[in-house]
Formats: structure tokens, C-alpha cells, sequence
């Protein structure tokens, strides 16, 4: 198999948890699911007069990037386990990090949001505002790639990931992210489109 081809597949792979927590958050906001854990994760609190976090920023997300992420490396976990991946595939063995890479996958994934959600804060950026020019430019690449940021951050404790591993994570996870806001858009679950 091509080198290329070969990469983004692993990347699929590594990344496929991911699938199970977007159609989670999303039956989650649409039906008010686990709405007892829709506080903010910052409880409130401010940094120099704006918020932490933001109120969009909730334990729900934290618990279900958690238990979804741990579920879906342990889906990982048997197929490897039963034979059913080629042996290229996997980036890591699963059958000994099932839950540690679960785990690092729904931490780096909130942390990468979180350090997102607070930048925008601090520059006064309202949840689900953007800003024009430059700067506007920057948190749209940013909002794609933030939870990719914070997942290398922990995987490279398991992967010694190849620059272009990484690079080719961040163009995957744009076009993903971008398809999903569409997708969720369309189905009613997102209120705008990007």
C-alpha cells in the first residue's frame, strides 16, 4: 500500500473513538441527555475578568469524550485482539493501552478544546462567534485542529509520531471536522453551519 494512503488510513483508525463521541455530544445537545452534568467546567470562575471556559464547556462533554473515547479504543482493542486489522494498521497496540489510550484520546481531546475555549475568552470572543480577518483566519484553523493539538500532546507518550504523521493529521481532522459541522448542521443538531 502507498506511503500516503498507509498514513491517513492510520490515522483514521487512531482517530475512530472520535466518531463515537461526536453522535454521542449530539444525541446528547439534541435531547438534553445527562443534562445533570451540563455544568460548566470552570464553575463558573473568571481569569481577568472574562471566563475561564465558558458555559459550552460542561462536564457532559469532559464525561462523554471520556467513556466514549475508553469505548471506542476498546473496540479497537478486540478487533486487533481477534486478527481483524492488518498488522500495519494500528499505531499502537491496543491490546496493551486499551484504556491508557482511551483515556490520553478524551483527555487531549478536551484539553486541546479547553486551551481553545480560553484563548477565546481572553480576546473576548463570544462562544460560537468568530472574528474577521487574521485573527478570524487563525481560531478557524485552530477550532479544526485543537482536539488533534491535545491528542498528539498525549499519544506521543505511546507513538513516536513522524512529522509527516502529524501534518497529515491536522489536514484530515480539518476536512472531517468541517463535514461533520455540515452534516450536524443539516440534521438539526448544530446551529450553524461551521
Amino acid at each position: 500500500m502507498g506511503c500516503v494512503l498507509e498514513i491517513i488510513c492510520q490515522i483514521l483508525f487512531l482517530g475512530s473513538p472520535l466518531l463515537l463521541v461526536a453522535m454521542a455530544q449530539g444525541f446528547c445537545i439534541k435531547y438534553d441527555w445527562l443534562s445533570r452534568l451540563k455544568r460548566p467546567l470552570d464553575l463558573g470562575l473568571s481569569f481577568k475578568e472574562n471566563r475561564i471556559f465558558g458555559d459550552h464547556k460542561t462536564w457532559r462533554g469532559f464525561v462523554i469524550n471520556l467513556t466514549f473515547c475508553t469505548l471506542g479504543t476498546m473496540i479497537q482493542a478486540s478487533l486487533q485482539n481477534r486478527d481483524y486489522l492488518p498488522s500495519w494498521l494500528p499505531l499502537l497496540d491496543y491490546k496493551e493501552y486499551r484504556y491508557l489510550s482511551g483515556i490520553f484520546l478524551g483527555i487531549g481531546m478536551t484539553l486541546g478544546e479547553l486551551l481553545n475555549s480560553f484563548l477565546k475568552r481572553q480576546l473576548k470572543i463570544a462562544p460560537g462567534k468568530r472574528r474577521r480577518g487574521i485573527l478570524g483566519v487563525a481560531f478557524f484553523l485552530f477550532d479544526q485542529v485543537d482536539l488533534t493539538i491535545g491528542m498528539w500532546v498525549f499519544f506521543f507518550f505511546l507513538i513516536k509520531p513522524s512529522l509527516l504523521l502529524i501534518l497529515w493529521s491536522f489536514l484530515i481532522t480539518i476536512v472531517l471536522h468541517v463535514t461533520i459541522s455540515i452534516m450536524g448542521y443539516l440534521l438539526g443538531i448544530r446551529k450553524t453551519i461551521l
